[in-house]
């Protein structure tokens, strides 16, 4: 049995900014972002600690969808993976996190 996947409002903010930016491009760039993004979703619903903790701060673990890099936890009771942040990989993260 999988993990349960909550976006909490700091990422969904994040994401609703990568899509507005991504938008402004070639049709179906958004669109090509949101479909990696729910297979790395997916993913991790199912295998929660197969991607490493960042090495800047352990308390998150990261999985890479494109540019970006979506920043989680998992937490055993519930089973449950929350998303704290997804940001691009060449910002500053540290300030972000």
């Amino acid at each position: 049995m999988g993990y349960d996947v909550f976006i909490l409002k700091r990422a969904e903010k994040d994401l609703e900014e990568i899509l507005t930016y991504k938008a402004g491009f070639y049709a179906g760039t958004a669109g090509r972002f949101i479909d990696e993004l729910e297979n790395v979703l997916e993913f991790v619903s199912g295998n929660p600690y197969v991607y490493r903790t960042y090495a800047q701060d352990a308390r998150y673990r990261r999985a890479v969808v494109e540019d970006y890099l979506l920043f989680y936890k998992v937490y055993e009771n519930p089973r449950a993976v929350k998303i704290y942040r997804v940001l691009h990989g060449k910002r500053q993260i540290e300030k972000y996190l």
